[in-house]
């Protein structure tokens, strides 16, 4: 095939809408499956650079979403491609956080055991308290959040930080005093939990 039909075929199978590019993938088809990928790949990983603010972390999960799409193209009719991806990555953001939190819980130690002891004596579970964090970071403005995040969770200095934001050091200092004071009152209710209490300590 010379280049100049290779390409328009490419063309086609860009100009196609998504639910009949999800039916020609179901079959099958790799240049349906390219079309997605070039269509998607971009904002999805844009959008897991947000929530996760690691661009590795952000480029593993985007690849993996697609490699699993191409290996079950052909068990599941996927009509809204866009909305799956979306969904898959929602999933994967999710896992992502839960993990930070699991690390942040062992290298606690014994803090760790009682933290366990304290979730089995009131019902609540690492499920509750990473959904409760979650939620707190994602009020947070983001460039408080991702200093926050680069500070507690990668464990980054106060000058690692300011070099690769941009930041002055008291800049880093006001973001990270900002984003205690205001996940301490979002996180009133779990600051007996030795697991949130050890992250949020000045």
């Amino acid at each position: 095939m010379t280049p100049g039909v290779d390409q328009t075929n490419n063309d086609l199978y860009a100009a196609l809408p998504d639910a009949m590019l999800g039916r020609l993938l179901f079959t099958g088809d790799a240049k349906a499956y390219e079309a997605i990928y070039q269509r998607y790949w971009r904002s999805l990983f844009s959008m897991a650079c947000r929530k996760t603010n690691s661009q590795v972390a952000a480029e593993e999960m985007v690849q993996e979403l697609f490699m699993k799409l191409w290996e079950n193209r052909q068990k599941t009719l996927i009509e809204n491609p866009e909305a799956y991806l979306k969904t898959a990555l929602k999933y994967s953001v999710i896992g992502f956080i839960k993990a930070k939190l699991v690390s942040a819980r062992a290298e606690l130690g014994e803090a760790s055991e009682q933290a366990a002891e304290q979730l089995a004596d009131t019902g609540v579970d690492l499920a509750e308290l990473s959904a409760a964090l979650e939620n707190a970071l994602n009020m947070l403005p983001h460039k408080t959040r991702l200093v926050f995040q680069m500070s507690r969770f990668e464990h980054r200095s106060i000058s690692e930080i300011a070099t690769q934001l941009g930041l002055t050091d008291r800049a880093v200092e006001y973001h990270i005093t900002q984003s205690l004071r205001l996940l301490r009152f979002q996180l009133k209710d779990y600051l007996a939990y030795t697991v949130v209490a050890t992250v949020l300590a000045s």
